[in-house]
């Protein structure tokens, strides 16, 4: 589970920014709102549910995409990615997600006419645009038409602190022995202990089996023989023990 902690000044920055960013629409929804209520309070009420079933479909959505990703596959197909410094690519579907320079380093957008405009970030709009971003203010909106390419103009003490930190995240500890090793090393068990199964990692064969020898009875007989698609005894978190695929909440509850 993913628990997310905000302090008091947090929520206070968040709520400032949401001010910030509905008051010059407030007037209008106010409207909105008016000519709802002159319809009758169901009207309102019915917006008001659609409303709160699109941001809980958004949040599940988010939340697939987001555990997707963390086990290094796309969130459009599944499949898995490639990882780079800092761009993750499905060589499959096409998806692809990257890091701009933010701390040290800059985004040089070189347009047809030869000149070049510079700043933090950019983003690309449904419009057909391009909004150059610097000290979180929009700075520039230029037609995607008149761009020849954007260069990523890394710091050279950014890129190698970024190759320590990768480094350290594909470092992976032993569930038995405890010795870390790199990820894709690791050798996998998928086993319930309680009514969610869980993933363990070993460094080798011989922690493998030490770890299975010593925990021979889970909630049901033949977990670590048995495949999963097969077997409907506890909440699954993975389905299949060869793609490591995700499931959905909705898949969850399908197994229960």
């Amino acid at each position: 589970m993913i628990k997310l902690r905000k302090d008091s000044k947090d929520k206070e920055k968040t709520g400032e920014k949401k001010e910030a960013v509905v008051k010059e629409q407030q007037e209008e929804a106010e409207e909105e709102l008016s000519l709802l209520s002159q319809k009758g309070k169901g009207s309102v009420k019915k917006v008001i549910t659609d409303i709160d079933a699109t941001v809980k479909e958004a949040a599940k959505e988010s939340l697939k995409q987001l555990k997707l990703l963390e086990e290094g596959r796309c969130p459009e197909c599944g499949r898995k990615t490639k990882q780079f410094l800092f761009t993750s690519i499905c060589p499959h579907c096409g998806w692809s997600s990257f890091i701009s320079p933010q701390q040290k380093g800059r985004m040089i957008v070189h347009l047809r006419d030869g000149t070049t405009l510079e700043c933090d970030n950019t983003f690309d709009t449904q419009e057909g645009n391009i909004l150059c971003i610097s000290d979180d203010v929009v700075r520039m909106k230029v037609s995607s038409a008149n761009v020849s390419y954007i260069e990523f103009a890394w710091a050279e003490e950014e890129i190698a602190e970024r190759r320590k930190q990768k480094e350290r995240e594909e470092a992976a500890v032993c569930d038995w022995c405890g010795r870390t090793a790199q990820r894709a090393e690791m050798l996998e068990t998928f086993a319930a202990f309680g009514t969610y199964q869980e993933r363990f990692l070993f460094c080798s064969p011989k922690c493998e089996l030490a770890f299975q020898n010593h925990y021979p009875m889970r909630i049901h007989r033949d977990c670590y023989q048995r495949p999963c698609e097969d077997c409907n005894e506890c909440i699954k978190k993975y389905y299949d023990t060869s793609s490591k695929k995700i499931l959905s909440t909705e898949e969850i509850a399908k197994e229960t």
